[in-house]
């Protein structure tokens, strides 16, 4: 029985795949329990499968452990624990989890603070369940932005492993120089950058600096100064923390406040 329960386990997960967004993992964050109780029973009635905490630092612990597994946070942007703009970084950065920022009014400049930090989405209280359920939208995004970004690193590496064949057979040399120049050209990894807060905040400053809309990856290596940050780091970086949702959110708050 119990090989049979392995078997079936990986069916079991195929097929809710297969019915998503049903059973969308939603982490719901929020100190005010009325509200989250509403939410919780919103986000039920979408069919998702939600989790509910009362404070930031419990929120992060959750993730952090990495036990339970989410799709999309959602937080509400006045928390007492901790500032929320501060959990929205530290979600984006250690776990990359597309975040949802939750208010009671639609504040001009809380807005602007959320989007600066990588907030996909912003809703105002009290939520309609037709807002909940186009939230799936925001994580097929990041599949597919994820899914983008592997094909284009394995074809990185089919071109490593060309021009170390190529290198190779040059001239039919199969020295031992040739041989470790050729092993050095195809293995050798350049150090990996861990996107801090201290960095990431830098990162912020630049684009704000230099403005979203201009802000390339060679300005803000620049503006940045970083020692063994290349331009490879910041492009990856920017691909990953403005993702198409994120421009297509900045264009809607743009016509909702200055058009």
């Amino acid at each position: 029985m119990a090989a049979m329960g392995g078997d079936q386990r990986p069916m079991m997960e195929g097929a809710a795949e297969d019915k998503f967004p049903d059973g969308l993992r939603v982490l719901a964050v929020d100190d005010d329990c009325v509200c989250l109780k509403v939410l919780d029973n919103l986000l039920h009635g979408c069919k998702y499968d939600p989790t509910t905490v009362t404070d930031a630092k419990t929120a992060v612990k959750i993730l952090r452990s990495g036990k339970e597994k989410f799709d999309v946070v959602i937080t509400d942007v006045r928390m007492q624990d901790m500032d929320s703009f501060k959990l929205l970084e530290l979600i984006r950065l250690e776990m990359d989890l597309p975040v949802i920022m939750l208010s009671e009014d639609c504040d001009k400049k809380a807005v602007t603070v959320g989007i600066n930090h990588g907030a996909c989405d912003y809703l105002v209280k009290p939520v309609h369940t037709n807002e909940l359920k186009n939230i799936w939208q925001h994580v097929e995004r990041k599949r597919k932005s994820e899914a983008i970004r592997h094909i284009s690193g394995d074809d990185d590496d089919d071109q490593r492993a060309q021009l170390g064949t190529a290198g190779k057979s040059n001239d039919g040399a199969n020295t031992d120089e040739n041989k470790q120049n050729t092993l050095a050209s195809t293995t050798q990894k350049k150090p990996k950058v861990g996107w801090t807060i201290e960095l990431h905040t830098k990162f912020m400053e630049a684009i704000n600096q230099i403005g979203l809309y201009r802000a390339t990856p060679k300005k803000i290596l620049e503006m940045m100064n970083v020692d063994l940050l290349t331009r490879q780091n910041v492009s990856s970086h920017l691909q990953v923390y403005f993702r198409p949702s994120f421009f297509i959110f900045h264009m809607f708050v743009f016509h909702l406040f200055i058009v």
